[in-house]
């Protein structure tokens, strides 16, 4: 399992520095560590810059792109291919000397003309896998790229960690550095934010002993897009992929407090009860790969009005092998 040192650092006040330190204790104390290794280090020498001119270069894709990368690297010229450079857009100027995931950037003669660094696509930050296009931001040409910074992942040996569940989450291993080192665990729950008022859904769980809880909130007025590029890049550390803001967030919550989540469309719910209950025989299952499954009383499920809309993830694999 992978945790990131940012993400326990900012769930604890005064642990230790040193994410090798930090390691070292949650080897020695609870659990084996395979290791821990630097995230995105060269996030600490990117720079926002703004793209001033743009000029396409006669029998090729690529255009050159005059950019303000601040007052510390001034005004430079930089070949680039991406689609979406054009003049007025602030992208990632990573300057020449910089190590990109193991390539050093260079000064560059490309086609006959000189580029100095690059233009930096999302994928290639490790921000996400996105190789589509240079990243568009908001922040002043030579500040650093807003929300990322260089990070460490501490792998954790699954095996070891099978005997504990409250350790299958950042909040959960933050509490067991907490006791380990005396830091003070930080809360990332902000109660004042739960709505008021009467639920628009109910939720009825009809085995207890399968499901003690279960939760749903509603958000109404979401706009499905890309997640902003902090929590991508947190994502990304934590060995996930960004799809949108709305899953982003669920996976946000999961790995934090190692609760399963699930976002589904109020449009498309039957009714305003959510049931947790065990399936029916032969109740009919569409799951998210598109292959429709055929479940039996020991799975439990969540449902609305008109069957199945979810399946209790420990349940999962049965399904797979019926």
């Amino acid at each position: 399992m992978k945790f990131s040192y940012n993400w326990l650092s900012e769930l604890l006040d005064g642990a230790p520095a040193d994410p090798a330190e930090l390691t070292h204790l949650i080897t020695m104390k609870t659990a084996e560590c395979e290791g821990v290794v630097p995230f995105a280090p060269w996030l600490a020498q990117v720079v926002a810059a703004r793209v001033i001119a743009v000029s396409p270069i006669e029998g090729s894709h690529n255009v050159v792109a005059q950019v303000d990368a601040g007052p510390v690297h001034g005004k430079k010229q930089v070949v680039c291919g991406a689609p979406n450079c054009r003049a007025g857009v602030t992208t990632a100027y990573v300057p020449a000397g910089v190590s990109l995931d193991g390539k050093e950037i260079r000064k560059a003669v490309i086609g006959g003309i000189e580029s100095d660094g690059m233009l930096a696509s999302a994928a290639e930050l490790a921000i996400n896998r996105d190789h589509s296009g240079i990243i568009e931001i908001e922040a002043a040409p030579g500040a650093p790229l807003p929300g990322l910074s260089p990070d460490y992942v501490i792998e954790v040996d699954n095996k070891s960690l099978t005997h504990r569940p409250d350790l299958w989450g950042h909040f959960g291993m933050a509490r067991e550095l907490a006791a380990i080192t005396g830091a003070k665990l930080k809360d990332p729950a902000n109660v004042a934010l739960l709505p008021a008022g009467d639920p628009l859904y109910t939720v009825e769980i009809e085995d207890h002993a399968l499901s003690p809880r279960y939760s749903a909130l509603v958000f109404e007025n979401v706009t499905v897009q890309p997640s902003p590029l902090w929590l991508q890049a947190r994502l990304e550390a934590a060995g996930m992929n960004s799809i949108n803001n709305i899953v982003d967030v669920t996976n946000f919550i999961a790995a934090e407090l190692a609760e399963p989540m699930h976002a589904f469309d109020a449009d498309k719910l039957n009714g305003s009860t959510i049931y947790v209950r065990r399936a029916k025989p032969g109740e009919p299952y569409d799951a998210l790969n598109g292959e429709t499954y055929t479940l039996e009383p020991r799975h439990l499920v969540i449902a609305d009005a008109g069957g199945a809309i979810a399946l209790v993830p420990q349940t999962l694999h049965e399904v797979l092998h019926v």
